[in-house]
């Protein structure tokens, strides 16, 4: 006998996950194995849940190439949003010897009606404002809860772009020219991706366009603050708050260690001690870095 006649792979298995495409994926969450320090991970990230002034919900997740850190943090976010219990009777089966009383706590959140947004943040985009900010439009947008994204200056400036066509041909004409052989359409997609060469580019046109003026859409945007504003509007939506997952993020201190700037550094800073005191509306952010 050949020991292909005993052991089958999963026809899905890959050698790794991703968490953007494989976020609803539920054979993934199936075939997670629990192991203890697995489960240990999981409890710390569950009890950042609760509402208490010492909880921590700000995280780094570190470890070598497939150590399995994606796919733990795909079952996590899963449990934060999904309510099969039949998903994750093998973690609950594995946590009820771990630790009857955090096996509790699972059982409970998942009959409950909790639940959060995930947002995952991927690859190692020049700004961190950019990743955080496309990456949470993109979580809306899959929810269904586009509408609640707040204006950005990227907003505005497609629609100062989108009013110069409908009411003043001659800037909009203007402004098409500039900027060939890009289009407008496409111009405006790159605002819409948040890209700061777009908004910048859009920036330095303007004062040209309009004899002189400087476009000031809104004082005092933060990244941070958006975030918040976010957390508290989900909150009419059934949503507890906003699991955020930076997926790869040493790929972005990797492409970015000389060049990251002073701005993306206390972003960071001010977005994981904003966590830390999110309170009722959470928010949550987990790093995972090799």
């Amino acid at each position: 006998m050949d020991v292909k006649d005993y052991v089958v792979l999963s026809p899905g298995f890959q050698k790794s996950v991703n968490l953007a495409y494989d976020l609803r994926n539920h054979d993934k969450v199936l075939d997670f194995i629990p192991s203890t320090p697995a489960l240990e991970i999981l409890e710390s990230l569950m009890l950042g849940t609760y509402d208490g002034a010492s909880v921590e919900r700000a995280h780094i997740l570190t470890g070598p190439y497939g150590r399995g850190k994606s796919h733990l943090t795909l079952v996590f976010m899963a449990l934060l949003r999904e309510k099969d219990e039949s998903l994750f009777r093998r973690i609950l089966d594995a946590a009820s010897e771990y630790s009857p009383r955090f096996c509790d706590a699972l059982t409970e959140y998942l009959r409950s009606g909790r639940k959060m947004l995930p947002v995952v943040i991927q690859g190692s985009a020049d700004s961190l404002n950019q990743s955080f900010l496309y990456a949470l439009q993109r979580a809306l947008k899959d929810a269904g809860l586009e509408h609640i994204m707040p204006e950005t200056h990227f907003q505005a400036a497609i629609n100062c772009v989108s009013l110069w066509e409908r009411e003043f041909p001659e800037t909009y004409q203007k402004f098409s020219r500039a900027i060939v052989p890009e289009s407008a359409r496409d111009f405006q997609i790159r605002l819409s991706e948040f890209q700061p060469e777009a908004y910048e580019t859009f920036l330095s046109l303007y004062p040209a366009l309009t004899s002189g003026g400087q476009f000031q859409p809104f004082l005092g945007f933060d990244v941070v603050e958006l975030y918040a504003e976010v957390a508290h509007a989900l909150k009419d939506h059934g949503y507890q708050g906003i699991f955020v997952a930076y997926d790869e993020f040493s790929k972005y201190l990797e492409s970015n260690i000389r060049g990251t700037s002073l701005s993306d550094i206390k972003m960071l800073q001010d977005f994981a001690e904003r966590s830390n005191r999110s309170g009722q509306e959470q928010i949550h952010l987990l790093l995972i870095a090799h």
